[in-house]
């Protein structure tokens, strides 16, 4: 066969830039190992990033619990919470609430670019990025983007267990930037719950949640690739996973769908097989230990078209792959500027 032949069959970097699909969304769902990931010195200030599991030691919360709660509280802080819960402890619930809001309220990215950064820039509007976490580098990388004339054209962000940097307007069910004024009422949105203990994990009893979720499930159900970072899907959020999978549907009826899964270096890929089999269909399926070998950075902004090529059309495809490292904003932009462009162009 010549190389003629051949061509028909292959799709050039260069073509992957130039198609451009409208239609199903991509999803990526964040926990807190992806802003691991993405601050392993820390925030601008050298702020570790704690995991839920670390929170209660490294925001010193372990003096605020009685002394029958410290030692749970240590090895595994939501469930210390919970009982905390249903002591009715309203003193000790309203000053861990205010010292892990305060904590992660000051968390800013430094000034360089950031993993954040690219994996806003990597998806597209249509696309959605759900997140567990509480920090608000999500919501400050897409405003620095914005403010630099890089583009505004980014994800949905949801955030399904609230966010420092988010509020809500109950009054008009919308949501913005805690303290800023609701363009409806005009009244500043009002922060979002943080805190759901693991026994009560009712997602319905708050409008912001609620919605949020429903979002989630609507997603979920439409979507034609799943992604998860760093989340490792705890048996304490048996109720999420239920209500994910609720959106996802019958395993049996998304046999096109493709699930990856970017976790920790070394991570048990059987474990992880196990505990996302709900997500996955047959062999469907791919477990990285890098977010720099997952589909959005190998076809940034064309997973659709990079996914559509490969299964759909069994073409061989190129990789894109995103820099692992850029000095400066200049240079995001100037990488990104051929896809952005060949979007514009549409």
């Amino acid at each position: 066969m010549s190389t003629g032949d051949l061509s028909a069959y292959e799709v050039t970097v260069e073509q992957e830039i130039a198609m451009i699909l409208q239609g199903k969304p991509h999803i990526l769902l964040l926990g807190a190992g992806a802003s691991k990931a993405a601050l392993p010195n820390g925030d601008k200030h050298g702020r570790a990033v704690p995991l839920l599991r670390e929170v209660a030691e490294d925001l010193t919360l372990v003096d605020i619990f009685p002394d029958d709660l410290k030692g749970l509280a240590v090895r595994d802080f939501e469930a210390a919470y919970s009982k905390l819960f249903d002591q009715r402890s309203s003193d000790e619930l309203g000053k861990i609430d205010t010292r892990i809001r305060e904590y992660f309220s000051s968390f800013e990215l430094p000034d360089e670019p950031n993993l954040y950064d690219v994996i806003n820039l990597s998806l597209r509007d249509k696309d959605a990025i759900f997140t567990f976490n509480w920090d608000p580098f999500l919501v400050q990388s897409q405003r620095r983007l914005a403010k630099r004339g890089i583009t505004t054209r980014l994800p949905k962000l949801f955030f399904l267990h609230g966010n420092v940097a988010v509020g809500f307007c109950t009054k008009d069910s919308t949501s913005g930037l805690v303290g800023r004024p609701c363009s409806r009422c005009h009244q500043p949105f009002s922060p979002s719950v943080l805190l759901f203990p693991v026994e009560h994990k009712d997602y319905q009893s708050d409008s912001f949640i609620a919605r949020e979720w429903e979002a989630a499930r609507q997603y979920f159900r439409d979507c034609f690739m799943l992604s998860v970072f760093g989340y490792s899907a705890p048996t304490t959020d048996q109720e999420a996973i239920d209500l994910l999978k609720k959106g996802w549907g019958d395993i049996s009826e998304r046999a096109m769908e493709q699930t990856e899964i970017i976790n920790r270096p070394g991570a048990d890929r059987d474990k992880l097989r196990q505990t996302w089999a709900p997500f996955i269909h047959t062999h469907h399926y791919d477990v990285i230990e890098s977010f720099y070998d997952s589909f959005i950075a190998k076809h940034p902004r064309r997973t659709l078209e990079a996914y559509w090529n490969q299964y759909w059309e069994a073409k061989f495809i190129s990789d894109n792959t995103v820099p692992q490292q850029f000095a400066t904003f200049e240079e995001v932009a100037a990488w990104y500027k051929p896809l952005l462009d060949a979007e514009t162009a549409q």
